[in-house]
């Protein structure tokens, strides 16, 4: 009696643990065997070339078909939208409403003055702490979506460096990060977030300083290429015709090659 229960028990043992061990085995077989049979349709997984950070400044003063045009490019761009500009508000709701990543490109004072038309915005060096906190906190309620902060101009405010220090403290208490657009080789911005525990990158390339189709496709070139050295290259590039031509051809172009689009708070550190 003792020894029919015993094998009735191993028997209800054994039979949950034999039979998915058995099926387990039949499948792989059946799988191995497709895979050998037609070696092609096995997945493969082509090498990242490099990662790519493109950047697009000066959204905000229209909402022409151009500017539209930037809407229909790849998603994982970063456009950087000016406060205080005529479509700002409405652009950043629209840009979130369709999944891009959006930060607040900030008037700050250059040594030329041309045109800034956001005077309520501009971070100067003239300014005391308390006015540099209270017009980066209006930046950020006109454009709630944003995760972080580029630099509009601003080859002095970036160089003074009690104003990056300022500036540093605004966004570290609201867990923001920076961009140095580096438009001085003298700024202070990238070297004062790190020390303040900002998350913080440089700008590597402007795309289209010069608007020239082939200046613009060189100076994308050098980023393609910085981007497969060094993983990781972050390009500036502006809302203009000339620009969004060259970029819906070359973002698909770059993508079939292996190269990999990445929006900037990825990247930051």
């Amino acid at each position: 009696m003792l020894s029919l229960m015993s094998k009735s028990n191993l028997n209800n043992n054994y039979k949950p643990f034999f039979l998915p061990s058995f099926l387990t085995f039949i499948i792989f077989l059946v799988v191995g065997n497709i895979y050998l049979s037609n070696p092609s349709q096995a997945i493969s997984v082509a090498p990242i070339k490099g990662n790519i950070c493109l950047v697009i400044d000066d959204f905000g003063f229209s909402l022409n078909k151009d500017v539209k045009g930037f809407f229909e490019l790849n998603k994982n761009i970063t456009l950087a939208i000016i406060p205080g500009a005529p479509y700002t508000q409405i652009i950043g709701e629209y840009a979130d409403s369709l999944g891009f990543e959006t930060i607040i490109h900030m008037p700050m004072e250059p040594y030329a003055y041309d045109s800034i038309s956001e005077k309520d915005f501009i971070l100067s060096e003239l300014l005391n702490a308390s006015e540099v906190e209270e017009r980066i906190n209006l930046a950020f309620l006109e454009i709630p979506t944003a995760v972080g902060m580029n630099n509009h101009q601003g080859s002095k405010a970036t160089a003074n460096l009690q104003l990056m220090k300022n500036v540093a403290r605004s966004l570290k208490k609201r867990n923001k990060f920076f961009l140095d657009s580096f438009t001085n080789p003298e700024s202070r911005g990238f070297i004062t977030m790190r020390r303040f525990g900002v998350k913080t990158e440089l700008r590597q390339v402007f795309l289209d300083h010069i608007e020239d189709t082939l200046y613009i496709q060189k100076q994308l070139d050098s980023l393609v290429q910085l981007s497969h050295s060094m993983d990781v290259a972050i390009g500036i590039g502006h809302v203009k015709p000339i620009t969004l031509d060259i970029l819906k051809k070359e973002i698909p172009r770059l993508k079939s090659d292996g190269y990999n689009f990445v929006p900037l708070s990825k990247i930051v550190r």
